[in-house]
């Protein structure tokens, strides 16, 4: 991963483009790549289209392995479809931090999410 952006303690990693199944493997990749070294990572899904429903475990899975290093995970930006229908249950459930812009990421660095 080469210098991705950040915004204030958190490394953000932008999707863009059709998010289908054919590149969800690629995403698992480059979320878990993160979430391995970095303390606090936040997917912009601004950018992106998701397709069919394979994504939502790619997230959980990015959240939970980020959870069991001691790090932070968030989901910026949520795809309208993905705000109404899917992620508000899980988040409910304390799986994912969701939040509409970068600003609203937790600033502290003693801040906690939710445990899974």
């Amino acid at each position: 991963m080469s210098n991705p952006p950040t915004h204030g303690h958190w490394t953000i990693v932008r999707v863009t483009g059709t998010v289908d199944d054919w590149r969800m493997p690629a995403l698992r990749t480059r979320l878990a790549d993160a979430v391995d070294v970095l303390p606090r990572v936040a997917v912009d899904l601004s950018g992106c289209r998701l397709t069919g429903t394979r994504w939502m475990s790619v997230l959980l899975e990015a959240a939970r392995r980020a959870h069991d290093r001691g790090h932070l995970f968030a989901v910026v930006s949520p795809r309208p479809h993905a705000t109404r229908l899917c992620l508000p249950v899980l988040a409910r459930g304390g799986r994912l931090l969701l939040c509409e812009t970068a600003e609203q990421l937790p600033g502290d660095a003693g801040t906690e999410l939710p445990s899974h």
